[in-house]
């Protein structure tokens, strides 16, 4: 059982699949461990899973370890046809395309990166689809909003009939102690408005954007105050140690590690190559008083002597943020969990390359919204 603060989901979370509300039927395209289907749960839309793709065989059995086997397939996306879609009767499809062709980390080959291709083989889809999804939903890392691949996408939602909003999101735009910066773009067929004016620009906020924080439960008297980490944390310390920061890594990568304390509101984008790498992969934690650990660090910096700073660094019980940590920064819900043989560092992957899914929900119930 998560320790996360209890009153953090209960309000979100909701029965999936209403038995009183007609269902969408849904298509989740590189599926990952679930995060769009979560957003929609979180989110109170009706629906009935049609297809839940993914080629990645490590993904796939977090997926189904969470919501089982049917309608879920291991397949590469460009073995689809458009007939196959079309047979599907889709009314909403989400995604997120593979993010490597765009990202900081990598080479940005953009459209001629070979994982740039079944994004494109849906776009081709799309546009020769006679009954077209109703609702997409699609997520990405900042830079592909400059990409010729976004240029495809809007391409295609203009020439296929849609109404669309492109969006750069962060969770703490909702009050989430996490930056975590994400290309989204909502869009629904151009017969249905949406409940606000759609720009052409890229907005860096949600339309009403106090609708979307994230609540605050009784005790945050200041509605306007982001949760510190604390909230998210595992109460439950008995493998915590599991995780303390090796002494040959804290010696060598203490100075580039983002330290955060319990009380911090923020941490940085934890991403596939956490725990594995040190710079800019996401916050480490400190573990004792904090005014405390901030002292160490500073004689730390200034010791010359390798054994003495090893023997101050070891004082602060840096640690990683635990997977199920990660996860409830995420806003997963309590229930989520991995599958006994997934490793820590396939867990740490898999994380890294998914949505945070409030944010999600959020762009979700915007999507469905009506226009009064």
């Amino acid at each position: 059982m998560a320790a996360v603060d209890d009153c953090l989901h209960q309000n979100i979370f909701q029965k999936e699949n209403s038995t009183n509300k007609e269902r969408y039927r849904l298509l989740e395209l590189y599926c990952g461990i679930g995060g769009m289907r979560f957003a929609l749960n979180a989110a109170g839309i009706p629906y009935e899973i049609v297809a839940a793709i993914d080629i990645n065989p490590v993904v796939n059995a977090i997926y189904k370890h969470n919501f089982g086997s049917q309608g879920h397939y291991q397949k590469n996306i460009l073995s689809f046809t458009s007939s196959d879609i079309e047979n599907m009767k889709i009314d909403i499809i989400t995604m997120s395309p593979p993010c490597q062709p765009f990202t900081r980390v990598g080479l940005k080959k953009d459209i001629e990166d070979e994982r740039s291709k079944s994004f494109l083989h849906i776009l081709t889809i799309l546009n020769e689809l006679q009954r077209k999804p109703f609702y997409i939903l699609l997520e990405n890392v900042m830079g592909f909003e400059k990409s010729e691949a976004r240029n495809a996408l809007i391409q295609t939602m203009e020439i296929s009939g849609y109404r669309y909003q492109e969006f750069l999101l962060t969770p703490q735009d909702f009050y989430i102690p996490n930056s975590r910066l994400r290309y989204y773009l909502i869009a629904k067929l151009r017969e249905e408005r949406f409940s606000f004016i759609e720009s052409q620009q890229l907005l860096r906020e949600m339309p009403n954007s106090s609708s979307y924080r994230f609540e605050c439960p009784e005790w945050c008297h200041n509605k306007l105050t982001i949760y510190p980490l604390k909230y998210f944390l595992e109460k439950e310390s008995g493998n915590l140690e599991l995780y303390l920061i090796p002494d040959h890594v804290l010696l060598k990568y203490w100075s580039v590690f983002d330290i955060v304390d319990e009380n911090n509101c923020n941490s940085c984008c934890f991403t596939k190559a956490y725990h594995r790498y040190a710079r800019g992969t996401g916050s480490v934690l400190l573990s004792i008083e904090p005014s405390e650990g901030y002292r160490i660090l500073q004689l730390a910096s200034e010791s010359e002597d390798t054994k003495e700073r090893l023997t101050l660094l070891k004082q602060l019980g840096l640690r990683y943020f635990t997977p199920k940590e990660v996860a409830n920064i995420m806003l997963y819900p309590d229930n989520f969990s991995f599958p006994s043989d997934i490793s820590v560092k396939q867990m740490y992957k898999s994380l890294g390359n998914s949505i945070n899914v409030y944010v999600v929900s959020c762009l979700m119930k915007l999507l469905f919204q009506k226009r009064d």
